[in-house]
């Protein structure tokens, strides 16, 4: 399997993230991929907001699966973006919400995590 440069990553984020299409492609078209993760990371906190708990899980699996499959760039990016928001979602969790989603959150995307905090 080939891996998953950012133009396609796009695409992906794209289908599963409809409800931000529009920010999306116009980002895209100025080739902001940094942005992009950013503007994700932006909705799941609005879906934490609204209490929308399993569809933000949801969506972490996406980056997960990307992160899997992505190349360097798109991992960096994925690390350095939308990993370290996990702290900021944890402060406006309860204590269950991020228990749960915590145990959906993929294999890598916690190693990465807590790498992180380990570091900092």
């Amino acid at each position: 399997m080939d891996t998953i440069n950012e133009n396609k990553a796009t695409d992906y984020i794209t289908a599963y993230y409809k409800e931000i299409h529009d920010e999306i492609r116009q980002l895209s078209s100025r080739e902001n991929f940094a942005g992009i993760l950013q503007a994700a990371v932006n909705f799941l906190k609005l879906l934490l907001t609204n209490g929308q708990i399993q569809k933000i899980g949801d969506r972490i699996k996406v980056m997960g699966w990307l992160h899997k499959r992505g190349n360097e760039y798109v991992k960096f990016i994925i690390e350095n973006l939308f990993v370290r928001s996990f702290d900021g979602m944890k402060r406006r969790c309860t204590a269950v919400e991020w228990n749960n989603l915590y145990k959906g959150i993929p294999v890598a995307l916690k190693k990465v995590y807590i790498a992180q905090k380990a570091l900092a």
